[in-house]
């Protein structure tokens, strides 16, 4: 649904706990992306409330970078939108925008302190995104044969 109230409201009717897969389990949450977080800290809080030990995060694709100017896949009006590129700019500022490329990079030193802000934002114990070389290596295609905007503006 375009409105981020219904998303919300849809994406609570989904979460049924199920108190002997969670009490006391280490879950394993994963997405195929994550775009705004809009959704993250409630559906960690329910976990971590349903008796969860420990919550961890896998993104099936590389952090989105850039708001999707071909098909309106990120449906925001800015970059901000995307946490993504919030949690750069409350880590150094305009400054981050600059190094965007070693921030989609979990290997990087910036990588890291992207992972670890967004796992403090979110109550995440750990946190891991899909790199971009994987993702292309997963669908067995070519980087020219796919749109990789999103994760890196070029496209």
């Amino acid at each position: 649904p375009a409105n981020q109230d219904v998303r919300n409201q849809v994406a609570k009717m989904k979460q049924i706990p199920v108190p002997e897969l969670i009490e006391g389990k280490k879950l394993l949450f994963v997405d195929d992306s994550i775009v705004r977080g809009t959704q993250l800290r409630e559906t960690v809080e329910f976990l971590y409330e349903s008796g969860a030990e420990e919550v961890h995060m896998r993104s099936a694709c590389p952090p989105i970078m850039y708001s999707c100017k071909y098909l309106n896949f990120s449906r925001g009006n800015s970059d901000m939108d995307l946490l993504a590129r919030r949690i750069v700019q409350e880590l150094e500022g305009d400054e981050g925008q600059q190094h965007l490329e070693e921030y989609a990079d979990g290997t990087t030193e910036r990588g890291g302190c992207l992972l670890k802000a967004i796992c403090e934002k979110f109550g995440f114990t750990s946190l891991g995104y899909q790199s971009l070389k994987g993702l292309l290596e997963a669908i067995g295609l070519d980087e020219s044969k796919v749109c990789t905007y999103c994760w890196n503006g070029k496209g």
